[in-house]
């Protein structure tokens, strides 16, 4: 059960999308209940997290977590998916509070938990029973290919869609352009989270060293996001070229395999130290050089991008020619690992285990 029926959030597409798809192709039974629709009276049901929690009050939730009830009192087994870590309220905020004592509340409802990170895994363990089961599943590195299991060919090219794909094309042809006279750069990710910092605010710290760069060496950083509010605030005055593109899953992957580095800072906190490592593995599996922050499910990629390397940022940006073999080479790894497929046999076995206990 995703917590939207939109394949826009990667949440969606990432968890549920993808690996449905591929779990059919398994020969499993396996289908998308969307939010809304009759909850199934028997087998396995993994539920978002998130859609709990967009129920957006107390109230809400307490009304969708007597939904789930009726379901495991059917015969359901309950799963509960986290690719965040939910239980955070950096403002204190009091509505936010009292959304996860509801939260909380639902938690005794699921037989087993699943998380997209390992960091993630303690986090949630601590607001557990001892003894609790939370397994990981990664996210699956999404591929042009990967749209098949859940988008259709047909769909996809479906005449309204043309407008954007000659957008796209021409967005394309304009950067392979300027690439030829500019390093190009790109961040790309969620610009924030309401009760959590983080998002496109990284960049901030940044900035400045672009800018030194800049002076002796052409460059131009691509910013690919859901605000380009925050965008203007962060970068309207930052003195090297730099551009804004909202988030276009059909297209996005042609955009990033043509750049030159990607960089994603993203400092250790309560929120981030539950991410997944979907965005640095998406960059690495198309061959694309990454400079990012030492989170904890990065570290073991750590022989194929520069972790905690910002004060070589210039040296990588002048000649990425190194890191991009390093990137190079995690490909194979990244493909036997974190494919649609294996991670459909991540989540086969993992649900295997569950109704096995």
């Amino acid at each position: 059960m995703p917590h939207a029926n939109n394949p826009a959030y990667a949440g969606v597409r990432l968890r549920c999308l993808i690996p449905n798809g591929e779990l059919n192709r398994l020969g499993w039974r396996s289908r998308i209940v969307w939010p809304g629709a009759p909850l199934p009276r028997q087998g396995v049901m993994v539920v978002q997290a998130k859609w709990l929690l967009d129920g957006g009050s107390p109230e809400a939730l307490r009304a969708l977590t007597q939904r789930l009830g009726q379901a495991r009192a059917a015969g359901v087994t309950l799963v509960l998916d986290s690719f965040d870590n939910y239980f955070l309220n950096e403002t204190d905020d009091p509505s936010r509070r009292a959304l996860l004592e509801a939260y909380r509340e639902a938690l005794r409802l699921f037989a087993a938990f699943t998380v997209s990170s390992p960091g993630l895994k303690p986090l949630l363990e601590q607001e557990l029973p001892a003894g609790a089961r939370v397994l990981v599943v990664g996210d699956p590195v999404e591929t042009p290919e990967a749209l098949s299991a859940y988008e259709s060919w047909p769909r996809r090219m479906h005449p309204g869609r043309w407008s954007g794909h000659w957008r796209a094309w021409q967005e394309l042809l304009e950067h392979r352009a300027a690439r030829r006279g500019a390093r190009q750069l790109m961040w790309f990710g969620n610009h924030g989270s309401a009760y959590a910092a983080g998002g496109m605010t990284e960049l901030q710290r940044l900035l400045p060293m672009l800018e030194r760069v800049a002076e002796r060496q052409p460059l131009r950083l691509t910013v690919v996001s859901n605000s380009e509010q925050r965008y203007q605030e962060l970068l309207g005055a930052a003195r090297f070229p730099h551009r804004y593109r909202t988030w276009d899953r059909l297209h996005f992957l042609r955009l990033l395999g043509e750049q030159d580095l990607v960089l994603l800072p993203s400092r250790l906190t309560a929120f981030t130290v539950a991410k997944s490592n979907n965005r640095m593995l998406l960059a690495l599996a198309q061959g694309v050089p990454v400079m990012t922050d030492p989170l904890p499910d990065y570290l073991p990629w750590k022989d194929f991008c520069a972790i905690d390397e910002w004060d070589r940022l210039a040296d990588h940006i002048v000649d990425p020619g190194a890191l991009a073999a390093r990137a190079s080479a995690a490909m194979p790894a990244i493909a036997q690992q974190y494919s649609s497929q294996a991670i459909a046999h991540d989540w086969r076995d993992a649900l295997m285990s569950i109704t096995r206990a």
